[in-house]
């Protein structure tokens, strides 16, 4: 290939002439290239490609080109901005659940130009053993002796409610009894302006 070396590097004109690949500004512009945040500021426009991603050292991190064409109505020049960049980390977004297989599935993000991410996950291993009991980590259910009776250490375990004083168990729930001799006699009359309470 034809060049001459000074302080650059040349293409002489029967290089530039056969349209050699160094000539290529495209191909020169589009290579990954690090910078530090004051000379990516300062460089021309016409070394950058729209959506380029460039690294600055000094801060560390990726940013994205992005340049804005003249429009010859209201901007003459070329421009070219750049915004931080970071890789789409592709999180998981959804998941679904296979009763019968007992294999729960997670989606990652619909990227344009890649497959969606998925991974499968058999939980099998984790079941209970249905509703026969025994299959689980629980191996006994007491209780505190404090209003609370039932409990076992197998088999189907019921717990209940032991009603003290006042107190009334049925089908609509836990109520206090205010007419119930423990309430009744708990109360003193009281005598107001000459009435009894």
């Amino acid at each position: 290939m034809p060049i001459s070396v000074s302080s650059k590097l040349q293409l002489n004109s029967t290089a530039i002439a056969a349209n050699d690949v160094l000539a290529d500004v495209q191909r020169i512009k589009g290579a990954f290239k690090i910078y530090t945040s004051t000379v990516m500021n300062s460089t021309s426009v016409n070394h950058f490609s729209d959506g380029q991603i460039v690294y600055v050292e000094d801060s560390g991190s990726l940013y994205k080109a992005n340049v804005t064409l003249a429009d010859y109505v209201s901007t003459f020049e070329d421009t070219v901005s750049f915004s931080q960049f970071s890789f789409d980390s592709g999180s998981f977004t959804s998941a679904s659940f296979d009763t019968t297989t007992s294999v729960l599935t997670l989606f990652g993000q619909n990227l344009v130009g890649s497959p969606q991410t998925s991974m499968s996950i058999d939980l099998s291993s984790l079941e209970g053993g249905g509703g026969s009991g025994g299959g689980g980590d629980i191996t006994a259910v007491f209780t505190s002796d404090e209003g609370i009776i039932g409990g076992a250490s197998s088999g189907n375990v019921v717990l209940e409610l032991d009603p003290g004083d006042g107190i009334v168990l049925n089908s609509n729930g836990i109520n206090v009894s205010t007419g119930s001799t423990h309430f009744v006699s708990g109360v003193q009359k009281v005598e107001i302006d000459g009435e009894t309470f």
